[in-house]
């Protein structure tokens, strides 16, 4: 009985040792998930704008960080000021890991409870975010005479020019110019930055903002440095904590909150400078977004931002990312990114009743 015991403990020891190895060599042989696939980005303007621009310098160099190195291509899908990509997203595209988005300005737009969004973005499979600090100017021309960004407090009244009354633009210049106590005519509707910048040009408008590959390319050599405009501040970063960063790419300016500071010698408070948080840190931190669609297998969110993080330090995409924008993007990766992405995802019922307001009063 002793040797049939031994026997049947023999031989359950050599399945148990034959299936572990089976095991093993099935899990060494296992392919990636992403070899031999194509994983498909989806942006939500239109060919040949910055998002376009920046989304394929991305699938380019993204490739060779990603286990199996797969196909990704670029879909661009414009329409409904951003979101009707942003509702492909969320209701029709397929949660299989193989399709993503590159998505500009949608985090606000839910931020706000656009009617226009039919999805949660806040269940969307979080990748990274992409900063992108906006540059404010006004013509040196306006009484009584702008030299220097503390002049701008002095200006008397000027005209603002927008995108639209619910542009994240347009919001956060606003509520900067009523912490900072100014005069201004709001003029919006302009399709574009550009539309908006050769309006300052021709001094149809004295104001506009923008963000960085546009400022360094087009307003700093051609507005700047001619002496036609004179360059204030920037849009605030927001961590997780509140606390106000400082942009690397905007050395000889300050963010808006440190330049209030200066000017006042207290920083800003109340719901306008909550409200304005909320915005930038959904809108600046979060100017562009990588995303999955709800229900995407957890393993792609997690391939890709291995990929991402890893394609943060690749200097080959840097020195052409550089080169295309004029600035070194920077992600908001890991646990930081996540918590930035709830925050902004899950503002406070306060902030977004004033935001909801605040807009519907400027369509009046």
């Amino acid at each position: 009985m002793r040797g049939m015991d031994w026997r049947c403990w023999f031989l359950t020891l050599c399945c148990f040792l034959v299936a572990a190895l089976w095991t093993t060599a099935f899990a060494a042989e296992k392919s990636p998930f992403y070899q031999g696939k194509t994983l498909n980005i989806i942006i939500n303007f239109a060919a040949g704008g910055p998002t376009d621009i920046e989304s394929r310098i991305f699938a380019k160099h993204l490739p060779r960080h990603i286990p199996g190195n797969p196909t990704v291509t670029v879909q661009a899908m414009g329409g409904g000021g951003g979101l009707t990509a942003v509702n492909y997203i969320g209701e029709v595209a397929k949660a299989d890991g193989f399709t993503g988005a590159y998505f500009t300005g949608a985090l606000f737009q839910h931020q706000i409870k656009d009617p226009a969004l039919r999805v949660d973005i806040g269940k969307f499979g979080f990748v990274t975010g992409v900063h992108g600090v906006t540059v404010s100017y006004i013509r040196a021309d306006v009484p009584p005479g702008m030299k220097k960004p503390s002049d701008f407090v002095k200006a008397q009244k000027f005209r603002a020019a927008g995108l639209g009354v619910s542009s994240s633009k347009d919001v956060r210049f606003r509520l900067s110019f009523d912490l900072l106590g100014l005069k201004y005519d709001y003029v919006t509707g302009y399709n574009n930055s550009a539309d908006a910048r050769l309006a300052v040009q021709r001094a149809e408008a004295q104001y506009h903002d923008e963000t960085l590959p546009s400022y360094r390319t087009q307003v700093e050599p051609q507005m700047v440095k001619t002496g036609m405009v004179v360059p204030i501040y920037y849009t605030d970063l927001v961590a997780p904590s509140g606390e106000i960063l400082v942009s690397r790419d905007v050395p000889e300016l300050l963010p808006f909150t440190y330049y209030y500071k200066e000017i006042f010698g207290k920083p800003p408070s109340g719901i306008k400078y909550e409200a304005l948080k909320a915005a930038n840190m959904s809108s600046t931190n979060m100017t562009r977004m990588v995303l999955m669609p709800p229900k995407a297998p957890p393993e792609t969110v997690a391939i890709l931002r291995k990929a991402f993080d890893a394609l943060s330090r690749d200097q080959d995409f840097l020195q052409e990312a550089i080169g295309a924008m004029r600035f070194q993007p920077r992600f908001e990766v890991g646990e930081a990114g996540e918590r930035l992405f709830k925050q902004a995802s899950a503002a406070a019922p306060e902030i977004v009743n004033f935001l909801r307001k605040y807009i519907d009063e400027a369509n009046r």
